[in-house]
């Protein structure tokens, strides 16, 4: 069996680390020969970091996208060379699954919500590796902001506007990219959102 490369994507307050968590205990008891990374963007690399501090500090969505853009790819760049990649090469006779929370989907559409055209945030990402399967974890930008509400403090990207218009650049990605999207109604109970997302793995396992 190949390794396989797992993203969960999708509007903050989905349940992204719910459902990796969850699927990371779905698959260490589903069978010894697999070997499961979960890991998430932005990471906790100097560019990761310098990425969370601006989250924090910064109120305005719209504000230096094209900083953004540079800031995530080179990340991603980073996380890729660094962790995902040779964690997926490795031929031990072990099945390699990494599990990510966000990856370039969430650069292409929030930085295209921020108003990059699409054509340059599409660029900016072409060369990276295509995960095996994504989900695009899918909720109303009111029911998002609701949940975020519940858990604290809230980061630049969390107004209202600004999120209705990232909810329809992440369903678009479904129209712009190649890759093996598939997006899950997030609205519904843990255990129902958790159920689809099982089936979808099982049919690679």
């Amino acid at each position: 069996m190949k390794n396989l490369f797992i993203v969960l994507d999708g509007l903050d307050g989905a349940g992204k680390g719910e459902m990796i968590e969850r699927l990371h205990n779905y698959l260490f008891k589903k069978s010894k020969s697999f070997r499961i990374l979960t890991t998430r963007e932005p990471t906790s690399g100097k560019y990761g970091q310098e990425i969370r501090t601006l989250l924090k500090e910064d109120k305005d969505p719209k504000s230096d996208p094209e900083k953004y853009l540079k800031l995530f790819t080179l990340d991603r760049k980073e996380h890729l060379e660094k962790t995902v990649l040779p964690f997926l090469s490795q031929t031990d006779g072990s099945t390699h699954i990494v599990l990510c929370d966000r990856y370039y989907y969430s650069t292409i559409a929030f930085q295209h919500t921020q108003g990059v055209p699409e054509k340059t945030v599409l660029e900016a990402n072409r060369n990276f590796l295509k995960p095996t399967i994504a989900f695009i974890l899918d909720l109303s930008a009111e029911q998002s902001l609701k949940r975020i509400s519940q858990r604290g403090e809230t980061e630049k990207f969390e107004q209202l506007e600004f999120m209705k218009d990232l909810r329809k650049n992440f369903l678009r990605l479904k129209q712009i990219l190649p890759d093996n999207l598939i997006v899950i109604d997030a609205s519904r109970s843990i255990q129902e959102v958790f159920s689809d997302i099982k089936k979808e793995i099982d049919s690679y396992l």
